[in-house]
């Protein structure tokens, strides 16, 4: 029985290679092709997310006050469907630290509005995520000073990371070491705050990055 078994399922793999030679397009669906470059793709997701026009940037950076706890920030909202795939860096100057907010709460149309750029600079696709503005925008974020912040009655919500940041370091990634280990899946329909914050009295240039890929 296990021979005739056996047989069988030889007989099926020959009859599929077969096939395969004979009508190279029947295997071709179990096969990723990048759409525009037509190579196998073997790259990894948020690389090939670039490829196709679904991943983003925004940079902000200021040089605060020589004054302690002064901060810089770039806020954004998450949009109803589909996921962002969040990685936020910062780098400071002098002795600084991060954090990420979840959930936050601060008056409409408090900061500057940003726009957020396409990493595929061949590609016309735009982000989902929303600004601040009394009517939020699309493809924006906003960015914030000290003053800004402070204006604003801004509240954290749920505090997702935080680190220190050694003074001329970074960029630091948050949450980890690598892509997998940093990456935050954003919650939908969600106020979102990334930001640095002096430790001492001392001016600081501080940088925020946030690159993220959108998935339905």
């Amino acid at each position: 029985m296990r021979k005739a078994i056996s047989f069988v399922l030889i007989y099926i793999l020959l009859v599929v290679v077969a096939q395969g030679f004979a009508n190279p397009v029947a295997l071709q669906p179990a096969l990723t092709v990048d759409g525009d470059v037509g190579g196998l793709v073997t790259i990894t997701t948020p690389h090939q997310a670039i490829h196709r026009g679904h991943s983003f940037k925004v940079h902000y950076t200021t040089t605060t006050a020589s004054t302690d706890d002064h901060r810089t920030a770039v806020y954004l909202k998450t949009p109803v469907s589909g996921e962002v795939h969040m990685v936020a860096s910062f780098s400071v100057s002098t002795a600084g630290e991060f954090f990420i907010c979840e959930g936050i709460t601060i008056d409409a149309n408090e900061g500057t509005s940003a726009a957020v750029l396409n990493r595929n600079r061949n590609s016309s696709t735009t982000s989902g995520v929303f600004d601040n503005a009394t009517t939020p925008v699309v493809n924006k974020v906003m960015t914030w000073t000290e003053a800004q912040l402070a204006a604003g009655n801004f509240s954290c919500g749920t505090e997702l990371e935080y680190e220190p940041l050694v003074a001329g370091s970074g960029p630091k990634p948050a949450g980890g070491v690598s892509r997998g280990t940093e990456e935050f899946i954003l919650k939908k329909n969600t106020k979102y705050l990334f930001y640095t914050q002096n430790i001492g009295a001392s001016a600081n240039v501080h940088h925020v990055w946030l690159n993220w890929y959108e998935a339905d």
